[in-house]
């Protein structure tokens, strides 16, 4: 029997990455609706001059303060910082002006990382929180009922200062075109690369692709599944987080204006 110019049923291997990778990009769009949610029920409940200095100072220079590094990392020139600037008639707390050589792919790349920058930082700090504050994940439900209630605040402390500013600002979505193009192109030319090599390896020396090259694929794909599924499930914790402080705002606010 002949064999199809291309095995399907390996191709199919490839669904757990792909499932990986959609689970992030949309845990990532539920991480900056959910920022914009908190955001907005503080700003409701404290007034919106109380809460710029009350959480918006802190969040904001974690905000900017995580487009810097990203900005360093990739080899991008910074040439001025506003960490924070509550009187902006923009209404941008903060922003950072910065330069890349646009003939540079990695720096094209690197738009990308830094767009997405506050949602990353975001989840890491308040994952920090967590472990540090409560012992989270490794303590029990009967462990955070001894937690000490100071505990308990500076994590929520942390939780509406942070959190709220883990939304991406427009500037920040248009920043990163470029890095999705270059990006996408390299995917492409490395998915067309594979099918190549394949189809050549198969003709010439059949034994070489599923001895040698595929297995090193596997591995590879298994390592991205894994740093996916963790950063996926880092960002998770940060939707629940704001989630939950959200809808305590608006309890708290429907109190306020119920005693009034």
């Amino acid at each position: 029997m002949r064999r199809p110019l291309i095995d399907w049923s390996r191709l199919a291997s490839a669904a757990p990455l792909l499932s990986s990778v959609a689970l992030l990009a949309l845990t990532l769009l539920a991480m900056h609706w959910s920022a914009q949610f908190l955001a907005r029920q503080s700003s409701q409940l404290f007034g919106r001059r109380l809460q710029l200095f009350l959480f918006g100072l802190p969040g904001t220079i974690v905000h900017e303060g995580s487009h810097v590094i990203a900005c360093v990392l990739f080899g991008h020139r910074v040439h001025r910082v506003k960490w924070f600037d509550p009187s902006a008639t923009d209404g941008a707390l903060g922003s950072v002006e910065h330069s890349y050589d646009a003939s540079s792919a990695y720096q094209r790349v690197g738009t990308i990382v830094i767009g997405l920058a506050p949602l990353l930082a975001g989840a890491a700090v308040l994952l920090v929180a967590a472990k540090m504050l409560l012992g989270v994940p490794a303590a029990q439900l009967a462990d955070l009922a001894d937690v000490p209630l100071w505990r308990w605040a500076l994590f929520a402390y942390v939780s509406l200062s942070v959190g709220g500013s883990m939304h991406l600002s427009a500037s920040d979505v248009r920043g990163t075109w470029r890095g999705v193009v270059t990006l996408g192109v390299w995917i492409a030319a490395a998915l067309l690369s594979s099918l190549a090599l394949w189809w050549a390896l198969s003709q010439l020396a059949p034994t070489v692709w599923p001895a040698h090259v595929a297995p090193l694929l596997r591995q590879a794909a298994t390592a991205l599944v894994r740093a996916s599924d963790v950063l996926s499930g880092a960002l998770q914790l940060s939707v629940v987080v704001n989630v939950a402080g959200a809808l305590l705002l608006f309890v708290v606010r429907r109190l306020v204006r119920a005693v009034r």
